[in-house]
């Protein structure tokens, strides 16, 4: 498959569709609460649950990319996603909002597992990165956009009116997936789909030190960020007094941020090394960490002061996401599609993980979400290194 911009484009969509069903309705969740007569808690908790799905399954659709093709797979997501859509649209209670999230999830995930699967058939590990770094540009313009979308579609229609854009968006994305997309794994390199061969491989991943090493340094960071996603409606609109239009400005700060550092992947990988920008990026993230801590210390940092931490922690992801994903397919042959599904499993489920604990720590101030984020980059950055260590041991030769 040739990295064309219109393929691009479409890539990027379709990884773009679960920050999208995360960060969209963020604005609306004191409208959901009002509307359904819930506590905002409860509304928050849709995102938790949504993160939970949507690691789980992930684990079931890796081996399924791997025997059936990454085109099929990606269409039962895109099924699955619009329908979930639909009943949310449509929820009059809050079970029914739980059960539509919980179908939106489950096909979320079979979109979230193929696409990098699909970028990585047939790519050396820096191609990959620089490949995946472009898709997470246009991925980036999801987040960016989302709560700024939200917010405007609540204020012409309702938070119903959310739902039913993504579930219009997930019919556009299918037609120009098809369109557009070849199938990228062909029959000859897929493997069988059975139970025992699934669990086969996912133990041959998990016993790989590099595979695992990747995912967990990956998923602790997301762990952070997603920490923040859930938390930063609370601090910036509760604590600091900002408004709904300004909060919509600062979360996509952090998306800029984002965007700078994929645009500095995709533009010097194949030239340092994906290797060599992670190292950078790690330093950066565990100096960031130690700033974190810090402002955990005062009364009440400036806004300024918080928003910038927040800005610093979100931003390595353009390099770490995509190297973290490199590194862990570098080493694991053809089974792409399974290091994906375990990946984002173990990423999401960290992050669903990161949600609760931020939840239950609860204290009505700003330390909670800080401190977390604090302990989810430091745990990154000693798994990267641990892995570094095993790396300098035993050096791969890439054809």
């Amino acid at each position: 498959m040739q990295l064309t911009l219109p393929i691009i484009i479409v890539l990027g969509l379709l990884a773009g569709l679960t920050p999208l069903a995360i960060d969209a309705y963020l604005p609306s969740f004191p409208s959901i609460a009002e509307s359904l007569d819930q506590d905002i808690s409860h509304i928050q908790l849709t995102l938790s649950i949504y993160l939970l799905f949507f690691a789980i399954f992930q684990i079931f659709y890796g081996p399924i990319s791997d025997a059936i093709g990454r085109k099929k797979t990606i269409f039962m997501g895109l099924i699955g996603f619009m329908i979930g859509s639909v009943v949310c649209a449509l929820a009059g209670s809050y079970e029914t909002l739980i059960i539509g999230r919980i179908i939106q999830a489950i096909g979320g995930a079979g979109v979230a597992v193929s696409v990098p699967a699909m970028v990585k058939d047939n790519l050396t590990t820096n191609q990959f990165a620089k490949a995946m770094s472009m898709v997470m540009l246009v991925m980036a313009l999801a987040p960016l956009v989302a709560p700024i979308l939200g917010g405007t579609i609540l204020v012409i229609s309702s938070w119903h009116g959310i739902f039913i854009f993504l579930a219009l968006l997930s019919i556009v994305a299918m037609f120009l997936f098809n369109r557009l997309i070849p199938e990228t794994l062909p029959p000859e390199k897929r493997s069988p789909l059975s139970f025992s061969n699934s669990l086969k491989n996912y133990a041959q991943l998990v016993k790989n030190p590099f595979v695992l090493g990747y995912i967990i340094s990956g998923a602790f960071h997301f762990a952070g960020m997603m920490c923040f996603v859930t938390g930063a409606s609370f601090v910036y609109i509760k604590l600091y007094g900002i408004d709904e239009g300004l909060f919509g400005f600062l979360f996509g700060l952090n998306v800029i941020t984002m965007m700078i550092a994929t645009t500095i992947n995709s533009r010097t990988v194949e030239r340092l090394g994906i290797d060599r920008l992670m190292r950078y990026a790690m330093y950066f993230l565990i100096a960031d960490a130690v700033y974190l801590l810090i402002l955990c210390f005062m009364d009440k940092p400036p806004l300024a002061a918080l928003v910038l931490g927040c800005m610093l922690f979100t931003g390595p992801i353009g390099i770490l996401g995509s190297g973290t994903m490199g590194g862990a397919m570098r080493r694991a042959g053809s089974l792409n599609g399974s290091v994906a599904a375990l990946a984002g499993t173990i990423r999401f489920s960290t992050g669903a993980l990161s949600g609760v604990v931020l939840s239950a720590v609860h204290n009505g101030t700003f330390v909670p979400m800080l401190s977390i984020m604090s302990a989810c980059g430091l745990i990154s950055f000693i798994s990267y290194r641990i892995v570094q260590r095993h790396e300098a041991r035993t050096p791969f030769i890439e054809s």
